[in-house]
Parts: structure tokens; sequence; C-alpha cells
């Protein structure tokens, strides 16, 4: 049950409870944009999307051909396509001005047609008649389907960042991309490895106790102390330097 004192605290107007996030606001206000190159933080646009602002840098977003939930279109005014608001008062336009015609495809058997008018009252009925008993097999059915990928009007809906009606898999090349390979060539060359002086003590320790024989090192549980197989003593004493190097300081 809780303290009256606190209820009155609360009801009071000049308590303000204290914010425990505040701290955490103010830390998230001071990290960049993304956690990346200083190229790719200016060039990140926070308006967009992580997938608007991969496929402007000329970045691929995913690695997947068909990632799910679809894709964004995009609208170009300067080819002559009509936008989405345009679409859609077209569309609007064009639906009030005439009702859709009812279809005169062939009726499979066992199946019928409704006819209703603008009120939804039933007009007629249409049933399959004999002579239009055949059914179009499937595979002539699948045959028709067009591939996307050649359509005009589909092909920018198939893939992400490329152009699939001429074969284009990849995005454009941009100038964030050159500069990101340039980085990545700059630290193109092997860090060295070397043990640490901890480490060092260790080996020479069981160097000096058991010579060249790592299988004994292995199975030594006091000088062995983290239990390091067979392999991993070998790699480590190759980091080293080797068994000579390990002698020396004996």
């Amino acid at each position: 049950m809780a303290n009256p004192r606190q209820r009155k605290k609360l009801r009071s107007g000049s308590h303000k409870p204290v914010h425990h996030s505040r701290r955490a606001k103010t830390l998230l206000k001071k990290q960049p944009p993304i956690r990346g190159p200083k190229v790719l933080q200016d060039a990140w646009d926070k308006q967009k999307t992580v997938r608007q602002n991969y496929e402007a840098l000329g970045l691929v977003a995913t690695l997947n051909p068909t990632p799910s939930g679809g894709v964004e279109r995009t609208w170009a005014a300067s080819d002559g396509r009509e936008t989405p608001a345009d679409a859609s008062t077209s569309s609007k336009g064009s639906s009030s001005q005439k009702a859709p015609k009812p279809s005169t495809d062939i009726l499979a058997k066992g199946y019928g047609r409704i006819i209703r008018d603008e009120k939804g009252n039933i007009v007629d009925v249409q049933l399959a008649d004999d002579g239009e008993a055949e059914v179009t097999p499937m595979e002539d059915v699948l045959g028709d389907i067009l591939d996307p990928s050649r359509d005009e009007e589909l092909a920018p809906w198939v893939g992400l960042g490329s152009n699939a009606a001429a074969g284009q898999n990849h995005a454009p090349s941009t100038h964030v991309v050159q500069a990101l390979e340039d980085l990545s060539k700059g630290h193109g060359d092997a860090l060295v490895r070397f043990a640490s002086t901890g480490e060092l003590a260790v080996l020479r320790r069981l160097v000096d106790k058991y010579g060249q024989d790592v299988e004994a090192m292995a199975r030594d549980c006091k000088l062995n102390s983290d239990q390091r197989t067979t392999g991993e003593l070998s790699r480590a004493i190759k980091k080293a330097g080797g068994f000579a190097e390990l002698t020396k300081g004996c």
C-alpha cells in the first residue's frame, strides 16, 4: 500500500518526477547518424530511410536479390510517366465517369456470372453452356504470364538499385563509393601480431620445463592454467617467435 505522503506529493503541482532517461537522451543526441567513416556520415541524409540512403549513395542495402516486403517504386517526372497522385486521380476520374462493363470471358463448366446494376440489384444470371465446357489448361495460363523484368512498366518493381530491363544488377558508382574503396585500399597491410608480456612469461615457463614437447605442455594443469590445446599452444609459440626466441631469456 502506498504511503499517503507519497500520494500527496504526486498530486501537488510543485513536484516534478525525475526523468532517469534524460542522460540517455543527451548521449543519443551526441551520437552521429551512423557509425562509419566520415565520408559516409557527411553524405547520410537523416530524412531518408536506410534503404533510400544506400540507394542514393550507390550502395546495396542487402545481398538478398528478392528482399521481403517489396521494394519502393521510383517515380520519375522526366520520363513522362504519371506520379502516384496523378495515377490515383486519373483512376478516380475514370471510375466515376463510366462503370466497369461485365466481363465477356468464356465461362467454365459449373460456373456462372451474376450481373448487377448500379444499385446492386441482380439483373441477369449467365450460366455456362454445354459448348463452353472447355477449360484452359494450366500450362497455357502460365505461359501467357509475362516476365515482369521484360515489361517496361513492371521492370522498376523488380530488384533494388538495378535496371532490370537493361540487365544491370549493380548500383551506379558514386563519389562515396570511390572514397570508401580508396579508404579500404589504405588498410590492406596485415597487422603485426605479437604476444603480451604475461603470455610470454607463461610460454617461457612451459618451454623451460618441457622443451619442445607441446603435448606435455597441454596436459600440465598448473602451468597451462587456461587449458590450451596442443594447436593453441603451437600457434601461441609461433606468434611469440618460436622456441629459439623463448629460450633466449633463460
